[in-house]
């Protein structure tokens, strides 16, 4: 194997597991925004200040962001996401 199909090869790790995460944005219960996290790395590297802009809008107007992932199963109801006693 080469260093390129090496490279390739963790490309597409990559990008599958960022397509697997959602960046969830919530305001009062419901969803506003729903992004594969792949999408919005590539947003955030192309339009920076524009992604910084509205993170910090959604933060000031009270929304509730989160990354949910395939192994995801924390809930606003859990108090402890860690599962001690």
């Amino acid at each position: 194997m080469t260093s390129t199909d090496g490279f390739k090869g963790r490309a597409k790790d990559l990008v599958h597991e960022g397509n697997a995460r959602h960046v969830i944005v919530e305001k009062d219960g419901r969803v506003v925004v729903d992004l594969s996290l792949t999408i919005l790395i590539i947003s955030a590297l192309l339009a920076v200040w524009l992604v910084a802009v509205l993170a910090a809008v959604a933060v000031l107007s009270g929304c509730d962001i989160r990354i949910e992932g395939p192994e995801s199963a924390v809930t606003h109801d859990d108090p402890d996401p860690h599962g001690a006693p």
